[in-house]
Formats: structure tokens, C-alpha cells, sequence
């Protein structure tokens, strides 16, 4: 008898932004050096995304070995994450991508401290990964 053994995990996420002044999230407002609340912003996230993004739900869609799903967003004037370009190995992989994101509880936007003012064009990235070992086993 053969049993397919799907062994997956989130390996790595990143958060990087491209703004002088960087969003922040509820568990991160306190935090008052930027490089600080940037490392707190990028540890929720990966954090969220790890015990929310389903990878058994879309692991029958995914490739053996390496998936990667690159996600790229804005936030808005109102700390909403919209505007999403994705793309990974298939488009199930990307939706539970898209649904992960936008489940995320609100961020605090990016604001311009002198004219307290958000900036929507800033765009963010994250990167899912996760690995997918398929192993036979003979019972």
C-alpha cells in the first residue's frame, strides 16, 4: 500500500517598505525608534501569516519542494490593505494568499508627521514560502 505524506511548513515571510515613515500596527504604536517598530511590524505579520495561511487547504495545488507567493499591496488613508497584485505557482496558492492578507487586522497607516497626511502610494511586499516534501511510505 502507498500513502503520500505532505509535510509543509511557512519557511520565511518578509515585510519591507519603501517609505520614510513606516505603517505600524496596534501591538507596534509604542514603539518609538523606527527600526524597532519595523521589526515589531515585519514579526505580527510573519507571525499572523504563519498561523493563518492554510497550507494544507492548497498544499493538493502546490508544487513539491519550494512554493513562493509574492504578494505586493498598499495601505490606505485608513489603514485598509488594498489594491493586491499576487502571484505564486497557482492561482489557489494566491488566493489563500489574497484571503490571508486581507484578514489581517487593520494597520495603522503610513502618515507624513507635518502634514498628518497618508501616503496610499506606498506599496509593501510580502513573500509566503512554504515547503512541501512528498514521501512514499510502503505499510
Amino acid at each position: 500500500m502507498r500513502h503520500l505524506l505532505v509535510i509543509a511548513s511557512v519557511l520565511f515571510i518578509g515585510f519591507f517598505s519603501y517609505s520614510q515613515n513606516k505603517p505600524t500596527t496596534t501591538k507596534c504604536k509604542n514603539k518609538t525608534i523606527e527600526r524597532i517598530r519595523k521589526h515589531c511590524v515585519c514579526r505580527d505579520i510573519e507571525q499572523y501569516t504563519k498561523k493563518n495561511y492554510d497550507v494544507l487547504s492548497v498544499s493538493s495545488y502546490a508544487q513539491s519542494g519550494s512554493n513562493r507567493i509574492y504578494l505586493k499591496f498598499n495601505i490606505s488613508t485608513d489603514g485598509k490593505i488594498e489594491n493586491i497584485q499576487v502571484k505564486g505557482f497557482s492561482p489557489e496558492l494566491e488566493k489563500e494568499a489574497v484571503r490571508t492578507l486581507m484578514s489581517f487586522p487593520d494597520i495603522i497607516p503610513t502618515t507624513n508627521i507635518s502634514e498628518n497626511t497618508s501616503h496610499p502610494e506606498d506599496f509593501y511586499n510580502i513573500l509566503i514560502q512554504f515547503e512541501i516534501k512528498n514521501t512514499i511510505t510502503n505499510l
